[in-house]
């Protein structure tokens, strides 16, 4: 039996999803050097490190998305999206990957 929604939040899901992936697909025709400068214009800053370079890059990603109380954070497989029991992880193209294990 699939779960059912049990607040706003959940229905919210599909946009936020939807959102993300369009984001992660404008930068997946970059070159690892063109994602980091899309990265430092988007989070307003240079990392310095690769836990700064996460940070920045998840700022980029939903920098003006209302996520609807989901949360985004980084996983070994790409993008965890997660709200309360509920977890979708979206995958993230090879740049992005090579960018952020640099």
């Amino acid at each position: 039996m699939s779960a059912r929604p049990h607040d706003l939040a959940d229905l919210y899901l599909a946009p936020v999803a939807l959102d993300l992936d369009h984001r992660l697909e404008e930068l997946s025709g970059l070159s690892v050097d063109e994602v980091a400068y899309r990265v430092i214009l988007g989070a307003d800053r240079e990392p310095r490190n690769a836990t700064e370079r996460e940070e920045a890059w998840l700022e980029t990603l939903t920098r003006g998305l209302d996520l609807h109380g989901w949360q985004v954070s980084r996983h070994p497989r790409g993008l965890l999206l997660s709200h309360d029991a509920y977890a979708l992880v979206l995958g993230i193209p090879a740049n992005l990957a090579s960018y952020l294990d640099a």
